[in-house]
């Protein structure tokens, strides 16, 4: 393993958009073992310092990977687009969308029943997400840079949202 490897090539992945979660999970484990700073402690200074190197790359490269707009930020980053966190899409009807989608969820706690709807916008957003990451995929794969950096801007809309969703429920349930 080399430093300077991609995430892809640490994982001895091909550079795309869909990822074998199980081969990511199989060699996760078995880099870990390989590099785990705990092999090295009695090896040389220098030896212990690569080792948590490597160690921190195949964690940031593994959890970068498993996680979709993460995934698709950094393969934009590898083709030279860099998408900031504060950049946000200009899709008026996106927007819109959104707009609702969270107003339902602020309604949420003063439904009598706020699980039967917290479900139905959690199957509405993970649609509208799977739409995106497909939409994300195709363009990346054609080419389409402008259009894949603009399904990521959704992606992250909507992945936030999948994230307050799911705080919610969590926190309806306690």
């Amino acid at each position: 393993m080399k430093l300077q490897q991609n995430h892809f090539e640490i994982f001895g992945l091909p550079v795309a958009y869909e990822v074998d979660r199980q081969v990511l999970a199989k060699r996760y484990r078995e880099l870990q073992q390989e590099f785990h700073p705990d092999r090295f402690a009695a090896k040389s200074e220098r030896e212990q310092m690569l080792s948590m190197q490597y160690a921190a790359q195949i964690n940031e490269a593994n959890n970068t990977l498993k996680d979709p707009v993460a995934r698709a930020a950094y393969l934009l980053q590898l083709a030279g687009v860099e998408i900031s966190p504060e950049q946000t899409t200009a899709d008026g009807e996106f927007l819109m969308q959104q707009m609702i989608l969270r107003e339902r969820l602020e309604d949420v706690r003063d439904l009598a029943e706020p699980e039967g709807e917290l479900e139905s916008l959690a199957v509405e957003t993970a649609d509208l997400f799977q739409v995106q990451q497909q939409v994300f995929a195709a363009a990346l794969e054609s080419g389409g840079l402008a259009e894949a950096s603009g399904a990521l801007l959704k992606m992250q809309f909507l992945g936030k949202l999948q994230h307050q969703i799911d705080a919610l429920e969590d926190d309806l349930l306690d």
